[in-house]
């Protein structure tokens, strides 16, 4: 099963086709402060008020926006003018058609959290109230254990990957998403931190070397770094249909949300590979595309990113018909037709700009998974014949903000069109050497690479606190998960 309760009755009430739904609730469920919230999460508004202010409220929605439901939830749901009910669907909810085999009134007390257990093990033989509330115990318990992170544990694990001559970066930025993962809105986090911001240290020693040979590489077995992907997967699926789908700016904590929505038929392998560094959209998924080395004069915009995936795949000798981009809408339309297709979801990076820190941008990255629909896109294309493999063009941090740069630092910057706030790009060496010069303080956290300079470590070119961002070298920003899928 791989929807939770809500999500379930939010699917449900989107199939009825209908912006206004009419609904009797007589056992009240929907009118449950925590059920309130999450519909709104998913642009569903409940309305139980007078018939006077459901009227207005009716009239008052917007009626362009068909992604948004207005609930009118009342003990009657024909008693509305004809009006009304000509634009609506009619709803009879009641939660035992979610929850089976249950004692039902005492279901009702628990927290969402527990209802899902409920929903996702259906019972057979009904249970009675005791044996109800037996099972709800054993949940508690047993959500008591996986919420207790075990931070000395999880600083031995690291102590003991990070020890070893040759690295397992991909079993320690599991490891260590996995650890932010559970721990960004608990007081462990910060420790986390520190003990990633440990192994990033160690991390970036390795990248001097293992970079320059990620980029000198051979595809064939797997790519090390995004421009190799496309030959890889031209070796490796030539004669296969192929998709590639490309969330921009997703860490790799974030596809571990992801990961954790997919149903038991996606069998799934997961590796990682280096982004394009600077981490920056313009240079690391025009990489992708181009399947080799960006160039630096290259305007990023999805016309642009089509024009490099048509052309990879026309110089392979595959037809133009049978390729395929699309750039957040999604057309699942003749895929018979269709042996490589790229998908690139773009709405996760703005939803990461957006975030203070990561506590923000973890909410923002569940409602993400809700609404771009990216589990039933991935099912689509596996029951239409499809390889698929997921990556991104880079990850993102927490970061720190340092200061801003001033107005004569920013003499001689090339715009390159990215949100980073990590990075510089210069016209001229000279003016990295001055710069580099007049700003020592900060030297050991920089990196300089011919006219560019970026952060390896948490700073950020921001007067703020916080931000959630990218552009530099960070571990975070630059192992970025490379998976594939099949059925």
């Amino acid at each position: 099963m791989n929807k939770d309760l809500i999500e379930h009755i939010i699917e449900d009430i989107r199939y009825l086709g209908k912006s206004v739904v009419l609904v009797e609730n007589p056992d009240g469920f929907l009118l449950r402060k925590d059920v309130i919230k999450q519909l709104a999460e998913s642009s569903i508004t409940i309305n139980h008020s007078s018939q006077i202010v459901q009227r207005i409220t009716f009239e008052l929605r917007d009626k362009e926006n068909y992604s948004k439901i207005l609930l009118l939830v009342s003990d009657d749901n024909t008693q509305y003018l004809e009006d009304i009910q000509k634009v609506s669907a009619k709803l009879e909810f009641h939660l035992s058609n979610y929850i089976d085999g249950y004692h039902l009134s005492t279901v009702y007390n628990y927290d969402l959290a527990i209802l899902n257990k409920f929903y996702a093990n259906p019972q057979i033989i009904p249970l009675s109230k005791k044996e109800t509330e037996e099972f709800a115990l054993s949940i508690e318990i047993s959500n008591k254990i996986e919420s207790k992170f075990d931070i000395d544990k999880f600083r031995d694990d690291i102590d003991i990957l990070i020890s070893k001559k040759k690295k397992d970066w991909y079993e320690i930025i599991n490891a260590i998403s996995t650890a932010i993962r559970l721990t960004i809105d608990k007081e462990q986090f910060t420790d986390v931190i520190s003990i990633v911001d440990s192994v990033n240290d160690v991390f970036q020693n390795d990248l001097e070397v293992d970079y320059e040979q990620s980029i000198n590489s051979n595809a064939i077995k797997k790519p090390k770094i995004v421009s190799k992907i496309l030959d890889h997967l031209s070796f490796t699926h030539a004669n296969k249909k192929l998709a590639l789908i490309v969330v921009d700016g997703m860490s790799f904590w974030q596809y571990q949300m992801i990961s954790r929505k997919f149903p038991n038929y996606f069998k799934h392998s997961e590796d990682f590979l280096y982004s394009y560094i600077p981490s920056i959209t313009q240079l690391s998924r025009q990489a992708i595309f181009r399947g080799a080395s960006p160039h630096r004069e290259y305007t990023q915009n999805p016309r642009n990113e089509e024009k490099l995936w048509n052309s990879y795949w026309n110089n392979k000798g595959i037809n133009k018909s049978e390729i395929r981009y699309n750039h957040e809408k999604i057309n699942l339309e003749g895929l018979e037709r269709v042996s490589k297709f790229a998908v690139v979801f773009s709405s996760l990076d703005e939803k990461m700009h957006d975030s203070t820190d990561y506590i923000d941008l973890l909410g923002l990255t569940k409602n993400w998974i809700n609404r771009s629909n990216i589990i039933n896109v991935i099912s689509q294309l596996i029951d239409s014949g499809f390889v698929i493999y997921l990556t991104t063009d880079h990850g993102n941090i927490e970061a720190e903000g340092w200061r801003k740069l001033k107005d004569r630092e920013k003499l001689g910057t090339n715009k390159s069109g990215s949100k980073s706030q990590r990075h510089i790009e210069y016209s001229e060496k000279k003016l990295v050497e001055k710069f580099m010069e007049a700003n020592e303080e900060i030297s050991s956290s920089l990196v300089k690479k011919n006219n560019v300079l970026y952060f390896k470590d948490n700073l950020s070119f921001s007067t703020k606190k916080h931000l959630v961002t990218h552009g530099g070298s960070h571990i975070l920003e630059v192992i970025i998960p490379f998976i594939k899928i099949v059925k």
